[in-house]
């Protein structure tokens, strides 16, 4: 089980677009492969960027009218917003230094 917190389509725009720190969202689905190697990644970027990033998750399956919204095709696909606004989209599972690497760009 993920430390990172699942949102639903009620919170995103709080949690996310009305956020005062970046925020990475993973989106992803529990039947996938990619998606379950990514967690460990998505886990420690969490606890490491505590209180410079937010980090959450968007279950697809779940949240559909989320993944057509930002016209999510594959999984998983990470989406960092930073003042209300996409600056990083991308899919497929990444190292942690690649996500890294993609985070301190924004932060």
């Amino acid at each position: 089980m993920s430390k990172v917190r699942e949102i639903t389509e009620a919170e995103f725009d709080k949690e996310v677009l009305e956020s005062n720190l970046p925020v990475l969202v993973d989106f992803w689905a529990p039947w996938c492969g990619p998606c379950k190697m990514l967690l460990p990644v998505i886990d420690e970027i969490h606890d490491e960027y505590e209180g410079r990033l937010k980090v959450l998750k968007v279950n697809v399956d779940d949240e559909a009218g989320l993944a057509q919204r930002f016209n999510i095709m594959t999984i998983p696909t990470l989406i960092i917003f930073k003042d209300g606004d996409i600056v990083f989209q991308e899919a497929g599972a990444k190292t942690k230094e690649m996500v890294e690497d993609i985070i301190n760009e924004y932060i």
